[in-house]
């Protein structure tokens, strides 16, 4: 069952509790002790648990909210959209979502932004510029540095067309610059 969901999102309440859920990460350090989580939240222990099953899955709650929504805006996308615009639609969609994206890249796992851009294999792998798995592995970590470097600068509209540059740089080179490492075994 998906603790998070679209539909849910839409109700006041639920909606309403979950930013208090999500600021409690913010106000604490201690996010093990329950007690003075659910203090810092302002909810009842019975509220947090009809919304997510402990204080520590969260987080992967919402790591695996974000994933769907952002694979269901990848899908919409037509199939013959370029890696430029997918970029660009990448940090659109962080922008967005600048709430939760900054939630996750302070207090989950890096890996979020990862899995997003393995859901863009496909299409990355189609553009002919990287050509095997090893150098896609690599590119996919180059890729989330630049953008975890545009999440560093504040998530700014204006810092999207640089940072999808650097990107394109990056991947249109790949083959010059991820290559030789990859063939270096």
């Amino acid at each position: 069952m998906d603790r998070i969901t679209e539909k849910k999102l839409e109700n006041k309440r639920f909606k309403k509790t979950e930013e208090a859920i999500i600021m409690a990460f913010f106000l604490i350090k201690d996010y093990s002790n329950t007690e003075r989580f659910i203090r810092a939240a302002k909810i009842s222990r019975s509220t947090l648990y009809r919304h997510h099953e402990t204080v520590s899955q969260i987080v992967p709650d919402y790591e695996k909210f974000i994933l769907k929504r952002y694979q269901k805006t990848i899908q919409k996308l037509p199939t013959k959209t370029d890696l430029y615009n997918i970029y660009r639609r990448t940090l659109i969609f962080m922008i967005a979502n600048k709430r939760i994206t900054q939630f996750l890249y302070k207090f989950g796992s890096h890996s979020t932004l990862e899995k997003m851009i393995h859901c863009l294999r496909p299409r990355i792998f189609a553009s002919g510029k990287i050509t095997n798995n090893e150098m896609f592995r690599i590119y996919a970590k180059e890729v989330v540095g630049i953008i975890e470097q545009w999440e560093l600068d504040g998530f700014k509209m204006d810092g999207i067309p640089s940072t999808v540059g650097k990107i394109m740089y990056l991947t249109n080179n790949a083959r010059r610059q991820l290559g030789p490492i990859t063939s270096q075994k």
